[in-house]
Order: structure tokens, then sequence, then C-alpha cells
């Protein structure tokens, strides 16, 4: 199956895209039903599957799983230090709360263990990870299990690159922690739960429950989510110019535009930031050629300091207005095998194309073998 998506790369833009109709109507029977408005923030529910499994609590084999997450965190100080900042921060922002022993859940309890994956970053080296594949037992479902994994119905990737790169002034940006933004409702929070130190500076001390209350990334349909609320968020407020770019333009949580004018740049950098605010979502991250709008960026605090900007997958350089990709070592292997050449050929990530006389060498030599 990876390699006939290997293949398949090569035909991006040939074929044209077909709508799916039944996604298309799942996406607004959602959002018609399932996603609310209220206190400035969309309040999103869980798809479940109509026929799913009774969800189990996975209470034991959640908390030796975090009993052992933190007895390796115990190992570096100062990776555990940041990783308890991370929990304190959700809850301190209201993305998780405590649950109190004596508090009595009306619906379906379960926990979710969660680890620590490195980052290349030197405030934050480390991201928490959700496990909501998780399982009590290998009969019993986990939470993905229960939920429904509709795709997202996403702009085309390719088609949004080249829009980027069409017109004089481009303009990049991204929504600050956009999954947590999103409200949960309170009917599924107790399906969200998970444990952590009473005091994080005494690994031994015993643990407590938090859930959550916002959508966590990790759950199968937070993506679709997520996409759902932005979607109706911007069709809410249509009569905003920076709606439809907005709309045109995004891509999870990136946003990639372009315009012919300066002054348009300006205007959509202010439309845009507002129209995101009246839902709780902060645009930051902004970046464009033009420095005029760095320095409306720059004194609003929402300016990317990067000297490089990544751009789906790719590298962009405001200043010069190149666009290049990352570097990426293809070492010489003495015994080459059929599934190494796979491995470093299929690395290459190339949304545009613009490298394919170089990479179909890879794949002639692949048809070869």
């Amino acid at each position: 199956m990876a390699l006939e998506r290997f293949w398949n790369l090569e035909r991006i833009g040939i074929h044209a895209a077909e709508k799916d109709e039944t996604a298309i109507e799942y996406l607004q029977n959602y959002q018609d039903n399932f996603i609310s408005f209220s206190d400035g923030k969309h309040c999103a529910k869980l798809p479940w599957k109509q026929d799913h499994q009774s969800l189990p609590s996975s209470y034991g084999v959640t908390k030796r799983r975090t009993e052992a997450n933190i007895k390796r965190l115990s190992e570096d100080p100062f990776i555990l230090q940041k990783y308890a900042q991370i929990i304190e921060e959700l809850e301190r922002r209201g993305f998780i709360e405590k649950v109190a022993k004596e508090f009595q859940p009306s619906q379906q309890v379960h926990y979710i263990p969660h680890h620590g994956a490195k980052k290349d970053s030197l405030t934050t080296p480390i991201r928490l990870v959700y496990d909501c594949s998780c399982r009590q037992a290998r009969e019993s479902p986990s939470l993905n299990d229960c939920l429904e994994s509709t795709p997202t119905i996403l702009n085309d990737l390719t088609a949004m690159l080249l829009r980027f790169r069409t017109h004089q002034y481009a303009v990049v940006t991204d929504i600050e922690k956009a999954f947590l933004n999103v409200s949960l409702h309170e009917n599924d929070r107790d399906s969200t739960r998970l444990f952590w130190l009473s005091n994080p500076n005494d690994p031994e001390n015993p643990l407590i429950t938090f859930r959550f209350k916002a959508v966590l990334f990790g759950a199968t349909c937070s993506p679709f989510i997520l996409n759902a609320v932005l979607l109706k968020h911007l069709q809410m407020n249509s009569y905003v110019n920076a709606a439809d770019t907005l709309k045109r333009d995004l891509y999870v949580d990136d946003v990639l535009s372009s315009f012919a004018h300066e002054m348009e740049a300006l205007t959509y950098f202010r439309e845009a930031r507002d129209l995101m605010t009246t839902a709780g979502f902060n645009l930051r991250s902004w970046m464009s050629n033009t420095p005029r709008l760095r320095e409306l960026a720059e004194a609003e605090g929402c300016l990317d300091h990067d000297t490089i900007t990544k751009v789906l997958g790719m590298r962009w350089q405001a200043v010069t207005y190149d666009l290049s990709y990352a570097p990426l070592d293809i070492p010489a292997i003495e015994n080459a095998t059929k599934r190494s050449i796979l491995q470093y050929s299929s690395r290459i990530y190339d949304p545009l194309g613009l490298l394919s006389p170089v990479t179909v060498r890879a794949k002639i030599l692949m048809q070869e073998i």
C-alpha cells in the first residue's frame, strides 16, 4: 500500500479529484447538530460510532503506563520539569481540569495514557502524546475504535503552494493550539481522563485525575472536528472579506496566502486576526515578504522570528522569497536492499513535483530490481 502511494504521487493533478458527496453531507450534519457556539468559543461533541462496543475505563492499564512514564521522566529532572510545565499550562489555560474524588460522572469514564516525544526545540524539548488507541485488553475497544474516523475535507496542497507563489506579496500564519481552542462537550469529557502527579516536584507523590475540557490532539476524529469547526466559523462570518481567503488557503491549522497588492495583505492581516479572535483562535507566527506586514506583526507580538519558515513541509525564506527543500542525508549503503532504496527515496517530500526528474530515477531503479 505504501509503495502504491509512492507511485501515485506522480499522478497528482492529472486526474481530477472527485468530491465525496457522502463526506460532504456528513460534515454538514455534524456542523448543524454537534457544534455549538457560546461564550466566544465553539463547543464540539465527539462523533461516536452508533454501533460501537462498550468502552471500558482502562483505569488499570493507564495507571500502570503513567507510573512507568513518570519513572522514565524522572531519570532526567529537566525533562520531567518541562513535562510538568506543559500539563500546568494546559490546566492554567482551561484546556484540562482536575476531577474531584467525590465527583460522580453521568457519562462513561475512560482513561488515556500519555508519554513524551522529543522535539528539536530548546524551549520545549518534549511534547505530550496521548494514546487514544490504548486497549484495556486485546479484545477490548480503544477510544479511537469507538469514534468515527471520517476523512477531513482539506484544500488541495499542491494548488495551495501554487497559489502561494502566484502573487507578489506572500503571507504565512498558523493557528496557535488550534485543537485545544475547541471546547469539548460536557458529556464527553469523562471519556478523556488522564493521570498526573499531585506534586510534580516529587515523583513519589500519588497520582491525581484530570480530564480534557478541549479537543485533544490524538483522537482519530480530532482533525475532522477542527476542520468542521473552522469551516463553520468562516461560514458564519462569510461577510468578512478575509473569511473567503482563510477558507481557500487553510490546511489543517496553517494558512498560506498571496496578494497582488501590499494593501490587500495588510488589510487581510487585520481582518483575519480579528475574525479568528472572535472564536478564541489566535493567528500567530506571521511572516511575509513585505516589511510593513512584518512590522505590524512585530507590534502585536505575533511575528515569526525564524530565519526560515516551514511552509507545508517545505522551507520558505521570506526576505528573498525562496522556496526550498529540507536537507536530506542519503548515505552510501554498502549492502543496499530494495527496502533501504525505497526507504530513502520515499523520504523526499516534493508536493510540487519539481524534483521528479531526479526522483523518477529511484522509481525506475525499483522497477528494474
